[in-house]
């Protein structure tokens, strides 16, 4: 059995051209494909491109009041936030155009699917305070 290799590189051509093009469509409709995030407190908020290029750092009056350390954590506590939530939008937004094989393609780039996100959680202070859990305020348990 021969191959027309010719044959079979325009098919493969073909192919790509098409998934790019679906995709191209997606991103359009979609939107630019970015992560946010913000402190539990709202004094750090960030938005970063997959891969956790930060694209925009918002900051307030309080956050800089809270000194260069905790400053410093909490951008890199929310931005890291940001920079998960980037690769899971680039995985649901590509994943459903590249099928199976695409997808182990976006995972071996750190692009996975959006678990439960425990840091959307109250339970978890790191976001509301990078240095450590903050004391209780009075009358509130």
């Amino acid at each position: 059995m021969e191959i027309d290799v010719e044959y079979e590189a325009e098919q493969v051509v073909r192919r790509v051209d098409r998934v790019a093009e679906e995709a191209r469509e997606r991103v359009e409709r979609l939107g630019p494909v970015v992560g946010r995030a913000t402190s539990g407190d709202g004094s750090v908020s960030v938005v970063v491109r997959p891969g956790g290029l930060l694209s925009e750092v918002k900051l307030t009056a309080a956050a800089l009041d809270a000194g260069a350390d905790a400053l410093a954590a909490q951008v890199m506590a929310v931005a890291e936030r940001a920079t998960r939530r980037a690769g899971a939008n680039m995985h649901r937004t590509l994943a459903p155009v590249l099928g199976p094989e695409g997808e182990k393609h976006l995972s071996s780039l750190g692009y996975e699917p959006a678990p439960e996100d425990p840091a959307d959680t109250p339970e978890n202070a790191v976001f509301d305070a990078p240095l450590g859990a903050r004391p209780p305020k009075r009358g509130s348990r």
